[in-house]
């Protein structure tokens, strides 16, 4: 626990100033994460992965990156007809493969595609999105720890329970409101802040169990192990990207209802 912990501490310290100060910092976060993901994308495979497959993986979640919205579907459209090409012609991307890998990427470029959008109301919004989602995996893992008995979905995440769930909610939906209300009632309606602190944790941990059925399905206990106590980088922004998935799309949604 005490491991867990200082790692996660080291991980805010480097992870939060870049997601506050925006810009090229914010730009330098994206493209390290993007490497190591794309890397653990495809090694969770084993032995199948080369390095050419995971260049054009990295290569590809840039490309979706900076195209502008209305180049984003014709991307993805590119992104699918080449990973079907790949594997036609090579042994690299069986079809389960391709849709594990093309799913993985979606959520990958969508959660980035929402820290722009959302980055324009300002680096503020991020804290709320990162306390909504780590305040939850910190509050379930506290008191699925202390509290847990039963067995929240085993087949999928054996140590998770329903305690823990519910604490991790709690946590993460209060700490999340509470800050809301103090820093985003000038930049967000108040009652899309209640809706969003609600909602916000539950697809955290969505996200979280979503990662692990891939994990299962691949027979793996981490993607990765840069992170001591916490695994790889997918294992620990597995919550974060369903959030920043979704509160992206709460933005839009509010923006054409404004509108």
């Amino acid at each position: 626990m005490k491991q867990r912990l200082i790692t996660g501490l080291i991980i805010a310290a480097i992870a939060i100033p870049p997601l506050i100060i925006g810009k090229v910092p914010l730009l330098l976060l994206v493209f390290a994460i993007s490497a190591l993901a794309s890397y653990e994308i495809l090694a969770v495979r084993k032995d199948k992965t080369s390095w050419g497959l995971i260049s054009f993986l990295f290569a590809s979640t840039i490309v979706m990156y900076v195209v502008p919205i209305s180049f984003y579907i014709p991307a993805i459209i590119g992104f699918l007809i080449i990973l079907f090409i790949i594997h036609i012609f090579t042994k690299e991307i069986s079809i389960e493969d391709l849709s594990y890998v093309f799913v993985m990427t979606m959520i990958l470029t969508l959660a980035v595609k929402g820290i722009i959008h959302i980055y324009t109301y300002g680096g503020i919004v991020m804290i709320y999105i990162v306390l909504a989602c780590f305040g939850c995996d910190t509050g379930a893992y506290f008191f699925g720890s202390f509290f847990g008995k039963h067995k929240l979905i085993e087949r999928i995440s054996p140590k998770k329970t329903w305690e823990g769930a519910i604490g991790g909610w709690v946590v993460g939906a209060v700490t999340s409101y509470i800050f809301g209300l103090y820093f985003l009632t000038h930049l967000i309606d108040p009652n899309v802040i209640l809706f969003s602190s609600i909602t916000l944790p539950i697809v955290a941990q969505i996200g979280d169990l979503s990662f692990s059925a891939v994990k299962r399905q691949y027979h793996v206990k981490d993607f990765g192990s840069i992170f001591p106590g916490h695994g790889g980088v997918l294992d620990r922004i597995d919550s974060l990207l369903f959030c920043l998935m979704y509160f992206y799309a709460i933005l839009l949604i509010v923006e054409v209802v404004i509108i």
